[in-house]
Parts: C-alpha cells; structure tokens; sequence
C-alpha cells in the first residue's frame, strides 16, 4: 500500500498546526559493529562461493645420514559452500505526497531504505554467534552457512581431516563469564591444534564477544587495574587492550538470541564471514496509470563460518552441552 497524504497528518505542509521537530527512528536503530567481529569479503560472481583449504606439510622430521628424506602429507580440508541471499524492501509513495509534505529533508526514502539494509546485515552477522550451537539451516529467518565438518560452530566434537582426536572449541558445562572462566577460554582458544596436529598461531588482538547483559561483566573483567572478584590485589593481565569488548543487542535473547553466551575471537584468525555479491543498491521508478513513486533497495550477500579455529564459545547456562 502506498504512503499518502493522510497517513502522515501534520507533517504535510499547511495542513496543521507547524510541527518544528520530528526524529527519526530508523537511524536510532543503527549499529555498525558487526564488521569487527567477521570478515567482510565482496567482489565475487556467480550465485555461491566454495571456501577449501589445506594443511601445512607438517613438521620436519630427522633422519640418518644416506638415508630417504621423511615423506609426509597435506590434508584437504573440509569443503564450505555459501550460497548468497536476496534482500530487499520498497517504498510506494503518492505523487501528491511527494509534492505537498513538509520536511523534505526529513523524507529521504533512499536514506531510510539504506539504513534499514544496513541493519540488516549487522542483524544477520550476529546470527552466526546466535547459531554456534546449533546445525540449523537457518536462525532468526537468516540462512547459516557452516564448515562442512557436520558440527556446530562451537563443538565439543570437531573431527580432524588427518584422523587426529577430535578437538572442542566450547564449554562442556556452559561455564559462565567470570575471571577464572575467562582465563579457560583464553588458553583453550590459544592452544587449539591445527587439522594436522600442529599448534595455531594467533595474532592481533582478541575480542570478547557478549550480549548487552553482559557487557558491564565483561568490562570489569577487561578494564579493571587489578583483577576482578579477587582480593589478592594481582594485575589484571586483560587491561590494557590485549581483549577488546564488543557487545550486541542482536545476541540477546530479546532478539533472538541469549542473555548468558559468550565468546572469545581472534578475529585475524578466525574464518567467519560476510560474503557480499551484491552490496545495497538503490533505485526509483514512476508508476505510468497512478504516477506513484516506487523507491527500492536490494542487495545479496551470504553469512557463514569456513573453520571453527579462532572461536571459542561457552552457553554460559550452566547445563552440560556436548555437540
């Protein structure tokens, strides 16, 4: 249904009483944040793109003098397919609309449309935390593209493609954030074994990833000069900027998500992505019989994880989890 004259009351001009400031909700709904937490790829063409990779030739073993060089072997990994999503909305608005409102500044269709689109996407990023411990397809109306190794992002359980134990990147028992736990997932993150069983090396700075619950939890845990819940006066080896806090409305469970998980990233090592094909495009067109406006947006893009390497995630319930 288009927008008219009499939806918008006194905000068309000489028609009411003047109304000298009006505010706007669809940019106060605006965060950019989810860019820090995934890596954001475009450039692409065709309708999906397949993420593979392999491992390193392992270590180099000694042998005697006359004697073969050690042979050794690379391993495949798992293959991760991401198929990319349409998104869009429109706006119809009258002519007589268009020509006789005030506010005219205000009335920016292709700025409201572009906020909405980047909301959008933020919202979807954030689906792939809100998702880590599960398999669904999709969480939140948002399709999940996962690492092909048939677990969750955050598993107890992942397989090792060179036949190695199995390897976990969550809390078996939905450990909670505190100091203590904090230090769990730091080290747990940290000495997490590559698919041939060497160690990962992870550089930059790592990030603790809560829902807006927890987020004054996680700022005294990081931000304190001594460290937190103790009264042994020890420095707080987090202050300083080693752990970056970043927090989300998206990830609570007023929208879908929870108000106990959390995770702690090496965003430089971890392969989780927002893969753009299409970035937000705008456009306008004229209806011929009644002269509306049609103003629309459409974009496509796909989220997803290719590894679960440089994520560590906890429930943070309490209750025992293993996939």
């Amino acid at each position: 249904m288009p927008e008219t004259r009499s939806q918008w009351g006194e905000l068309v001009e000489d028609v009411s009483a003047k109304v000298y400031e009006i505010f706007d909700q669809s940019a106060e709904a605006y965060e950019v944040n989810g860019e820090a937490v995934v890596k954001m790829k475009d450039g692409f063409t065709g309708a999906q793109a397949t993420h593979s990779g392999k491992t390193g030739s392992g270590y180099l073993e000694r042998f005697a003098e006359g004697s073969e060089i050690p042979s050794g072997q690379r391993h495949k990994l798992y293959k991760t397919e991401y198929v990319f999503d349409n998104y869009g909305k429109g706006l119809t608005i009258t002519k007589n609309q268009i020509m006789d409102r005030d506010f005219e500044e205000f009335f920016d269709e292709f700025k409201d449309l572009t906020i909405g689109g980047k909301v959008t996407m933020n919202r979807s990023i954030f689906q792939i935390f809100n998702a880590a411990f599960d398999t669904n397809a999709t969480k939140n109306g948002f399709p999940i593209t996962r690492y092909g190794d048939g677990v969750p992002l955050c598993s107890t359980v992942h397989p090792r493609v060179d036949g190695g134990s199995s390897q976990s990147n969550a809390s078996s028992t939905g450990i909670t954030l505190d100091d203590d736990n904090l230090e769990v997932a730091r080290l747990a993150l940290l000495q997490a074994l590559q698919d041939d069983g060497t160690p990962i090396t992870i550089q930059g700075k790592l990030v603790l990833l809560v829902p807006t619950a927890l987020e004054k939890t996680a700022k005294i845990l990081t931000g304190s000069d001594l460290r937190a819940e103790t009264a042994n006066n020890d420095v707080n080896i987090y202050k300083g900027g080693d752990i970056e806090v970043i927090s989300s409305h998206w990830l609570g469970s007023a929208n879908g998500g929870s108000d106990t998980q959390w995770f702690l990233l090496a965003p430089e090592t971890a392969r989780v992505f927002c893969l753009k094909r299409q970035d937000l495009e705008t456009d306008r067109a004229i209806d011929f019989d009644t002269k509306n406006v049609k103003f629309s947006i459409d974009a496509r893009w796909a989220i997803g994880h290719s590894h679960w390497l440089g994520v560590w995630g906890s429930k943070g319930d309490g209750v025992a989890y293993s996939s």
